[in-house]
């Protein structure tokens, strides 16, 4: 930091470089990580009593962010200046009662894989409805880390629900497709941070969707996309993707939307779901292509429901989805380092 530093958001680009730094300054300061990378690129702007404690939350720097926050309250050092520019902020999407409503009473009375599958459901279908209300195209899928067994890392996700308008499927339905490192989902979880891309066309060398460039490239109405992960106190349990079939559609208030129901689906989850990102090291996952969605849910319930049928070794219902998940993430695996 030899050169001088021409703002505070300029300073801050430089501490909260590393996802770890960012998730810390986003836990002093009440806000999630991208709300930090938003201020950063000017997308919106912090409340003032953010912005004022903004120099406590790194003392190294306290003196420089104080000084620099000043210059741009107090341009001229007048005591008629502006105690901060009016601009419009996008951190807190309108959310329909109903749905708090909802979402809440199915916290507090369902328990158990229903009250996950409940309140997923819930998320899912109120965040396309406000995400694309014109129905121009859109899918909105949660996607879930599959427990590791002990002494293993996270290794993989797994699609569990999703829901979407024409061309995708409009019914809620659950899901069974599991995905690694190579898929965008994956880079947003083995990051910890949110990924969007406003042009997939022009990323054909990075991250699929589901799973391969290759694949990805013979679905056309695959335009633009965002990962958001899903995460409680630093720890992770998967990402919310969604995906629409316009280009560059996701405005900076889409984008708070995308988090706000990220940041509900936590609601959705247990605490042993969510793991550390040092617990997170995704493989490389077998292509979607080789991935029988329907095949796969039916087996998958027929092998839990036998599980839970053995009367030596009683399993509860999150116990054997558990096992069952272990077990086909090794099968895929194995398979995949075959190839």
């Amino acid at each position: 930091m030899d050169s001088p530093l021409q703002s505070w958001r300029e300073l801050l680009g430089i501490l909260t470089e590393h996802p770890a730094e960012r998730q810390r300054a986003a836990d002093e300061l009440g806000v999630t990580p991208y709300t930090i990378t938003r201020w950063v690129t000017k997308v919106s702007e912090p409340r003032l009593r953010s912005l004022k404690r903004l120099p406590e939350v790194f003392p190294r720097y306290k003196q420089h962010l104080a000084e620099l926050i000043e210059a741009e309250l107090n341009p001229y050092k007048s005591p008629q200046a502006h105690s901060f520019p009016n601009q419009p902020s996008v951190d807190m999407p309108d959310v329909p009662v109903e749905y708090l409503v909802r979402t809440l009473s199915a916290y507090a009375r369902i328990k158990g894989p229903l009250r996950t599958w409940s309140l997923c459901s819930l998320a899912i279908q109120q965040a396309i409805v406000q995400l694309d209300p014109d129905q121009v195209g859109m899918e909105v899928v949660v996607i879930q880390c599959v427990p590791p067994t002990p002494e293993q890392s996270v290794r993989s996700l797994c699609e569990r629900i999703g829901v979407g308008t024409v061309p995708w499927n409009s019914r809620v339905e659950q899901r069974l497709r599991f995905l690694g490192a190579e898929s965008f989902a994956g880079w947003t979880v083995g990051r910890g941070e949110p990924r969007i891309v406003h042009n997939l066309a022009l990323q054909q060398e990075a991250f699929a969707i589901g799973s391969t460039p290759h694949e990805r490239s013979a679905v056309a109405h695959e335009r633009s996309a965002v990962a958001w992960p899903v995460q409680r106190g630093g720890r992770l349990a998967g990402c919310l993707q969604v995906v629409s079939t316009q280009q560059s559609y996701f405005t900076p208030a889409h984008l708070s939307s995308v988090e706000l129901y990220a940041n509900a689906l936590a609601l959705a989850f247990r605490d042993e779901e969510f793991y550390p990102l040092s617990e997170i090291n995704l493989h490389i996952m077998p292509a979607l292509s080789t991935q029988d969605d329907d095949t796969a849910l039916a087996r998958f319930r027929e092998r839990i429901g036998h599980l839970r049928s053995q009367q030596e070794a009683p399993f509860s219902q999150s116990e054997a989805e558990k096992l069952i998940l272990q077990e086909m993430e090794a099968s895929l695996l194995y398979a995949e380092e075959e190839t």
